[in-house]
């Protein structure tokens, strides 16, 4: 999908003020142009909240480097991201799931060509105010207070309508209507009510901030998850995203089915491209591919 804007001088307005000038200064009005238009394309793109940080990163430098193009994010629900671009809304989405198999029944009836890349990796961050009795947590004592189990503390997500929420759901196969955990709102109001309590955690997607403890927001910190049966805490850093070690981790994924030549694709091929995946990289995230590192040798 291709939207297009065009700006155009109104040379009427300058041939008058020109006029203007002249009969007042008795000087020669300057020569006009031709008429020049300058097309802008606007670029649709729609994520749950949880991705906006990352997202926001490479629409600025994608912007930066197409200046005649215009990225607008949209951020919704996840499980609604799909009837956006169906009903060409946006030209594409991301979100932490492939294809259903209702999606896939929709796209042969209309005959669409789907294009799916992974795009990164991010994980879960614990977080918890310095005040936290805890350095870490196991998997049973986060299970233990979701599902009412315990009342050590409380669990605090962003919103209800973010795949941090279906997460922790589809990993613990948790029953909805019986779960211990609060929703925020955001994921500023997150680190607000954990900041404040230091008997809440909060579950934040680690995309939110570079994940590297000397960049948590002031009065936080971030807990070490003990996988289930192990013995060793482990975080959403990227050599254990890479190694598959940590146990809250998602793939984001990026689905477009318009043209292969349109402004959906053009973008795709931004965030995969080298530029882009550094982007993620110096996120804190794991990139789809791992950019190359290159390394100059001198000899004498």
């Amino acid at each position: 999908m291709k939207k297009t804007k065009t700006r155009t001088i109104d040379f009427l307005l300058i041939l008058g003020a020109s006029l203007l000038l002249l009969s007042a200064c008795h000087q020669e009005a300057p020569i006009g142009k031709e008429q020049v238009v300058i097309p802008t394309d606007t670029i649709f793109v729609a994520s749950d909240s949880s991705q906006k940080v990352i997202l926001t990163s490479l629409i600025e430098v994608y912007e930066a480097l197409n200046p005649l193009r215009k990225v607008i994010p949209i951020f919704a629900r996840e499980k609604q991201l799909y009837e956006y671009i169906r009903t060409d809304k946006v030209d594409l989405i991301f979100r932490s799931y492939l294809l259903t198999e209702s999606e896939k029944k929709d796209i042969e009836k209309r005959k669409l060509n789907p294009k799916i890349h992974p795009f990164w990796t991010d994980g879960l961050a614990v977080i918890a105010s310095n005040g936290f009795p805890k350095e870490e947590l196991t998997e049973e004592e986060l299970t233990a207070v979701l599902t009412n189990r315990s009342t050590a503390f409380h669990t605090i997500v962003d919103n209800s309508n973010t795949s941090t929420y279906d997460l922790i759901f589809d990993k613990y196969a948790l029953d909805k209507k019986q779960v211990n955990a609060y929703a925020a709102g955001s994921e500023d109001s997150v680190i607000s009510a954990v900041r404040q309590h230091d008997n809440y955690i909060g579950l934040i997607g680690s995309s939110y901030f570079t994940v590297d403890k000397e960049a948590l927001p002031k009065g936080i910190k971030l807990l070490g998850l003990i996988p289930a049966g192990k013995q060793k805490a482990e975080y959403p850093f990227q050599d254990q995203l890479y190694n598959g070690v940590y146990p809250l981790t998602r793939q984001i994924h990026g689905i477009n089915v318009g043209a292969m030549d349109g402004s959906g694709s053009a973008f795709a091929s931004f965030v995969l491209s080298e530029r882009g995946q550094r982007i993620i990289l110096k996120a804190g995230l794991l990139p789809a591919k791992i950019p190359p590192r290159t390394i100059e040798l001198v000899t004498e």
